[in-house]
């Protein structure tokens, strides 16, 4: 009988295998894996408004699967979520079955029950094939309060607990973004909100890359505010770059000048009346980078002792600037006023977007819709609803919903821009049946604008 000889690699010829095997691995795409794609991640809106978050799920395996999908929320108490797949609103789970590069057009639903906050929903989802594969996005809505993204970029450690906590005091309520957790942010994140305070902390601000300055960048031009606190970001830079001379307005910096008191410069937003002590704080401050005089629009906003510029501010065409060269969280926590991190958040926020009545007149007048209460209300028979669209907006609708948060009833319009329309509704669902006496909600929208009010049906 004739002896086979068993074949031997080396160290070597193991790992030039190991690397073929995987590159062809590579090449072919993983056998199980999909994407969500979402455009609107954040939303602001009014007390009761249902919204419904749209996004694709594709699968980008090359063999078909499964995929089961979950909505959780991270809300309010009363606030509820829904999930809808191609069209069809089916509670909270559910799944969808894809073949390769197929795709499926999904609805993550949140009512807000009329309770003022910001809620998180977030939907998972897991290839049955291999639970091992399962990913997760998240929707943010803000309801009578503005959109506020704090990322949290300071390398796992705990310090946005410091920014967080001052936005509490000071009033406000901020969708957190672990970066080190779940990646970058990304240009499509930043824009959905109106303010974004980005922190490193600690942190090497190294890991901030050209990238991240393009997305903060198209999220300025887009009309954000930004607020980017974080020692040693222009020393880890290495030279001057777009979004340091264009959007800090900064052409150059001494590294690590240091202070011990960050003062605010007399006359200036935000800083004016500031003595901000550094020696308290969780680290040390001495990594502060002292900016050159920036050009206008900036102007300075902090110095430390010696007189190096530490923070500076732009308001520059349509979107506001903060930025602090050194750290945040060593400002104290409970100083007197106004020496402490609750009013220096307070007062870049109020500088970002300054206080008013409601949310109906803030950062909405372009584009509001005046919508009427309808009349009679109650009612019995019928009732009509007026409202004008903004001036260059055309057309417009009504959407009726019932205290579920379902929509019963489109009444279309076609309203001049700027003029009085009106509309009315005979207390029929689409399916031309009366509904029952009860309360019910109506919202006029037209490209991105809109309106909500509360009318009560009687038999």
């Amino acid at each position: 009988m004739r002896r086979r000889d068993k074949v031997k690699f080396s160290v070597v010829e193991w790992a030039v295998l190991a690397v073929v095997i995987l590159w062809a691995w590579t090449v072919a795409g993983a056998p199980y894996d999909f994407e969500f794609t979402a455009g609107v991640l954040a939303v602001e809106d009014t007390l009761w408004a249902p919204e419904d978050f749209h996004l694709v799920i594709e699968n980008t395996g090359t063999t078909a699967d499964t995929i089961d999908l979950v909505v959780t929320k991270d809300a309010p108490p009363g606030w509820s979520t829904g999930l809808c797949i191609a069209g069809k609103c089916i509670g909270n789970s559910g799944y969808v079955a894809l073949g390769p590069s197929d795709t499926e057009d999904l609805s993550v639903l949140v009512f807000n029950r009329g309770v003022a906050e910001m809620g998180l929903a977030h939907i998972t989802g897991t290839m049955r094939h291999d639970p091992g594969v399962t990913k997760t996005e998240t929707f943010a809505a803000f309801i009578t309060v503005p959109s506020i993204l704090l990322v949290d970029d300071d390398a796992g450690g705990p310090y946005e607990t410091y920014m967080e906590a001052a936005l509490d005091s000071a009033g406000y309520d901020a969708h957190v973004w672990d970066a080190n957790a779940r990646g970058r942010p990304g240009a499509a994140r930043l824009a959905s909100y109106r303010e974004v305070l980005w922190t490193t902390a600690d942190g090497d601000a190294g890991y901030l890359t050209s990238s991240d300055e393009q997305d903060m960048m198209a999220f300025l031009d887009g009309g954000g505010n930004l607020c980017l606190a974080s020692m040693g970001f222009l020393s880890s830079r290495g030279g001057a770059t777009t979004f340091t001379t264009d959007y800090l307005h900064i052409d150059s910096w001494t590294n690590d000048v240091g202070g011990t008191t960050m003062v605010g410069v007399p006359g200036r937003p935000v800083g004016d009346g500031m003595s901000l002590d550094m020696t308290g704080g969780p680290f040390l401050a001495d990594g502060t980078d002292g900016l050159s005089s920036p050009d206008f629009p900036a102007e300075s906003f902090f110095e430390n002792a010696a007189g190096d510029t530490t923070g500076v501010g732009a308001d520059d065409d349509g979107h506001k600037l903060v930025f602090l060269a050194f750290p945040f969280e060593d400002v104290p926590v409970s100083g007197a006023d106004p020496d402490n991190q609750k009013t220096l958040m307070a007062r870049i926020m109020d500088w970002f977007d300054p206080p008013t009545a409601g949310i109906d007149d803030r950062g909405f007048e372009r584009d509001a819709i005046v919508l009427g209460q309808n009349s009679p209300n109650p009612f019995t028979g019928s009732t009509c609803i007026t409202f004008a669209v903004p001036r260059e907006r055309l057309g417009a609708g009504i959407d009726i919903y019932n205290v579920q948060g379902r929509v019963i009833r489109n009444l279309a319009a076609d309203p001049v821009s700027g003029a009085q329309a009106s509309v009315v509704w005979d207390g029929k669902d689409t399916a031309g049946r009366r509904v029952a006496s009860g309360v019910y909600f109506y919202r006029a929208s037209t490209g991105g604008a809109h309106g909500f009010k509360k009318m009560v049906l009687l038999e």
